[in-house]
Parts: C-alpha cells; structure tokens; sequence
C-alpha cells in the first residue's frame, strides 16, 4: 500500500466527487438488493394471499417502483460521479508526474526514452483508475452493505445472518485474496508487456524511414511481434485467472443460499421463521453478493497497478540533483559569464571539461571552436543548469549562477541547443515559443532574413511544420528553432552550430543576423570551423575538455603561432 499512498493522497484535491461517486454507488446498490428483496416478498405474498395471507399490495408495489427508479437514477449518478472523479483524477495526476519529471536532468530522462515515458505518462497513470474507480470505492461500498445486510438479517434470525456473514467474506475476502494471488505478478508483467509493446511500436514509427532505407524493417516488425505475443500471453494467463475467481464467486454465492435455505427451512419448520420471510431473505441474500462481485477482479490486478505506480514512482519520487532557490538575487552585470576553474563529468564518467576558466564580458560575441567531444556543449549544459559542475564556479551576469531562482535563470539565456526541436503546428505557433507578444509583422521579417520565406509554399507563419518539423529540411528546421531564440529578449545568447549544414552565402546571411539581431545581446556561438572568425570580437579554441586558446580575434589573427590563426589558414 506504501507504492499507493502518493495516488490516494491526490484524491483529496477531488473528494467531493470521490464521496458523491462511493455514496451514490451505496445508495444504488442498496436499492437494487431493496428492489430484489421487496420483490421476491411481494410475488411469494400474492401467490399465498389467497391461502392464508391478506395484505395491502399497494404500499409495496409504490415500493418496488420506488426502488426501480431510484436505482435507475442512483445508477446514473454514480457513473456520472464516479468517472467524474476518475477523469479528474487522471488529470491531476498526469500533471502531478509531469511536474515531478520536468526538474529531472536530461540525461536521467534520456536514460529512460521518450517512449517509455510516454507509456507511463499515458498507460499507467491510465491503469490508475482502477485504483479508485474498481478498488478503493467499491471495497468500502462492500464493507458498508455487508454491514447493514448482516444486520438486517440478523433481526429475523442469528443463525442465517452469521451464514450470510461467512458467504460474504469468503467471496469478499478470501477469494479475492486468491484473484491477487494468482494475478499479482502475471499482472505486473503485463504493465511491462505492454509498456514494451508501446516502445517498439512508437520506436518503429519514429525510425520507419531509416528502417526501409537500411532494410531493418522486417527485423522491427518481428521485434513487434515477439512483444505483442508477450503482451497477448500475459492477457490469456490474466484470462484464465478471471475464469477461475468468477467461477469461485458463484460457488460460493450458490452455496451460501444453499446453506442458508436448509438453515432456513429448519426454522420455519420450528416456528422460529414465516415462510414469507426466509423468502425474501433469501432474495436479501443473493442480491446483496453485487456487492462483493466484482471485488475479486479488482484486486487481481492490483498487482498491474503497483506496478504502474513503481513505475510512475521510479521517476516522480526520484530526487532532483540540483535544486532551484525560492529566492535569489537581480544580476548585477546582465550578460557577463564567468567560468572560473570548472571541471565536470558526464554521470560522473571521465572528464569533459578540466579545469576551465574563462571571461565573457557583456555584448561581447565569442566563437568557441573544437572537434566534436571537446566539450564545446558542456558550456550550453552547464550555463542552463542542465547539469552543475564538479567542481570550479560559474557565474552569470555577476551572480553565482547557483543563487538565482529558475525563472531568473531562464529568463537570462536564450539558447538553440542540438539537436533542434520543433514541435507539431504552424511557424507562427513555434515562434511564439520565443516570445509570445511577437507580431507577425516582425515574425514575417525575420524569417525573411533568414531565407525561410520562401519555402514556406505562400502560406507564411500559418506554414504547418509536422511532426518535430519533418515537412522542413534540416537547414530549414535550424534557421527556424534559431528564429525562435533571437524573438526571445535575454541578454544571453547561446548557439551550439546553427549555421552547420547551410551553404556558404545562406551561413554568411545568417551570422550577420545573429550578431546584429539585438543590440548589446552577448553571443557565444559554438562552431567546428573558422571560416566566420573575423565576424566575432574573440575566440575560444577547445580540446579535451580544456581550453587551448582564448584571446581577440584581431590578436590572434596577427600572431603565426596562435593556433586559431593556423585553423583559419588551413
């Protein structure tokens, strides 16, 4: 229950839902066996009015209409109630898990794939529902009709009350204990299964193109496959195992109106019970078994929803790595980066950067080059926080970079990471990411400047890009996600490659942009060559992890030893 406790705790947020869906499904099941009861009297009492019994059929035969329609609209109400609930439920949970997986580092999450997060995100919150929807409520429904059952039979006799008694926790109790036992672990594993299946299945998907063109295909679908039967096994052993509770219910149903039949009978024949009255007591006995009915079912897979809840936990309850203060100062230099002595490891694993100390004064525009795996991205990682350092110190617009609250952070940086994300709608959708008060006006104009408007087949900013961008080429999808950092007003700007792949003249056109985009804006711009070095106030050669070189450009240009100045020769 411990793996629950965070879920059932969500439902306070909704309790009134919660208790109008469980009170209404009281109050339905109570009219059903009322209807049921009130009925098997009133038909035994017709059939012997002409013997021995005289009565008034009017007052039960408004009773049995009575209960019919208050169990026609009770029914309606607490599905109304209790989906009301679930759905809202869901909703708050999916909100709760997101706003527990968004402060997770990258990589954490990378670790686990977009796909399987998107299972749990979807698939096992929705497992959830049974949670309230099959367990919590109809257990405490159950407990509560059990009770007033037990004890209304008991006014007409002990004996058949306690018969009635031990019926109802054997089927309610017992056997359910069994439906968990037997399900637990086969419903765990479908949890798994399916999750599995989900993941190829998006997977394939996501990969269809590079699949066909390497001939993978065949090898995914079999892969597919191979988890769908996985996932159709775990249903058939889920399948079988439903059977066999299903089947224990109507034994026992069966035998304990049997038991309380013969019991029954042997006090009518000693006077201790009307005829009349075993009648409907035996209906008061069978209808109430509703109760406890479908409690076998639920807690057979209960072992799928502890699963879906680990899972959820394995994410959710995970501790942030680094943590944001609730309050932090102003920067007192707007612009200004400082790296002094940082080194820093990926996991903990080697070194990507050693000791790396540098000055970045504001406006100014720095070109920092290196092969890949120098560590060039580590500075974009390390500046937003994705990650903290080992060790060394980093401060951003004269603060340490540790002290400011997360929006103060955000709100310094604009930042166009790789690779490029795009997201599913139009161009004006995804440039309003950057700033939301963007005009189309100025939005038209800077895809113009970035060579993008033709492209765009005449439709402008109502241009649909696809999924991640796939009706774009890659150059397209670079100049649009760095149209979208330049609309965001930070006096930080920071570039990993967003000229790579462009032609000479659209690359020339689009650093122009960049260093004259918004005046006083520090830019630092990560690139693997030199070829735009003279448009930049300094440089930043990276190896290993290190920084080589780092001086003006003019400086370093003039001097034959600089290695920068050998880089732009070759």
């Amino acid at each position: 229950m411990k793996l629950l406790w965070p879920y059932i705790r969500q439902m306070r947020a909704h309790i009134g839902w919660v208790a109008l869906g469980s009170l209404l499904g009281l109050v339905t099941l109570l009219s059903s066996i009322g209807l049921l009861t009130l009925s098997g009297w009133f038909i035994t009492a017709t059939s012997l009015a002409g013997v021995a019994v005289s009565f008034n059929f009017f007052t039960p035969g408004a009773g049995v209409r009575g209960f019919a329609i208050l169990r026609t609209l009770g029914r309606y109400g607490e599905r109304l109630a209790t989906h009301e609930a679930t759905f809202r439920l869901i909703a708050r949970l999916r909100t709760w898990f997101y706003q527990h997986m968004e402060p997770q580092r990258p990589a954490r999450l990378n670790a686990i794939g977009s796909a399987e997060l998107l299972s749990r995100l979807i698939a096992d919150i929705g497992a959830l529902d049974n949670l309230y929807l099959r367990i919590l409520s109809p257990s405490l429904i159950a407990l509560c009709v059990v009770a007033l059952v037990c004890g209304f039979i008991s006014l007409f006799s002990g004996s058949l009350a306690l018969i009635a008694l031990c019926g109802y926790l054997t089927a309610g109790l017992l056997v359910p204990m069994l439906g968990h036992w037997l399900g637990g672990e086969r419903g765990a594993e479908q949890a798994r299964s399916q999750a599995r299946l989900r993941t190829r299945l998006v997977t394939l998907i996501q990969g269809m193109a590079d699949l066909r063109i390497y001939g993978g295909m065949a090898r995914a679908q079999a892969q597919i496959d191979q988890a769908q039967h996985a996932y159709l096994e775990t249903q058939a052993q889920m399948g079988r195992t439903s059977a066999l509770v299903n089947s224990l219910m109507l034994l026992i149903a069966g035998g304990t109106l049997i038991a309380v039949l013969i019991e029954g009978v042997s006090l009518v024949q000693t006077q201790q019970l009307q005829a009349i009255e075993l009648v409907f007591l035996l209906f008061c006995v069978v209808a109430a078994f509703e109760a406890v009915m479908p409690l076998p079912l639920a807690y057979q897979y209960l072992g799928k929803t502890r699963e879906s809840a680990a899972r959820l936990a394995s994410v959710a309850e995970k501790e942030v790595e680094h943590q944001f203060p609730q309050q932090g100062p102003e920067p007192s230099r707007p612009g200004a980066i400082r790296f002094e002595a940082v080194e820093f490891g990926y996991g903990g694993q080697g070194r990507a950067l050693d000791k790396v100390g540098f000055n970045v004064e504001p406006g100014e525009k720095v070109l920092v080059l290196g092969h890949s795996g120098s560590g060039k991205s580590s500075l974009i990682n390390l500046l937003v926080r994705f990650w903290d350092p080992n060790a060394g110190s980093i401060e951003l617009g004269g603060q340490p970079i540790g002290a400011y609250t997360e929006e103060a952070l955000r709100s310094q940086v604009s930042v166009m990471g790789q690779p490029v994300q795009l997201f599913a709608g139009s161009i004006r959708e995804n440039l309003k990411i950057g700033r939301d008060t963007a005009s189309d006006q100025e939005m038209l104009e800077l895809l113009d400047r970035l060579k993008l408007t033709a492209a765009l087949d005449g439709q402008g900013l109502d241009y649909q890009v696809g999924e991640a961008g796939s009706r774009l080429s890659g150059g397209q999808r670079k100049r649009l996600a760095l149209g979208r950092a330049l609309l965001r007003e930070a006096p930080i700007l920071l570039l990993d490659e967003p000229a790579e792949g462009l032609d000479p003249q659209t690359e020339q056109a689009v650093l122009e942009l960049i260093l004259q985009y918004r005046t006083g804006q520090t830019v630092l711009l990560i690139s693997h060559h030199a070829a735009a070095l003279a448009c930049f106030d300094s440089a930043m050669l990276m190896d290993r992890g290190r920084v080589l070189e780092r001086g003006d450009i003019k400086q370093l240009l003039e001097d034959p030893g600089s290695r920068i100045s050998q880089l732009k020769s070759l």
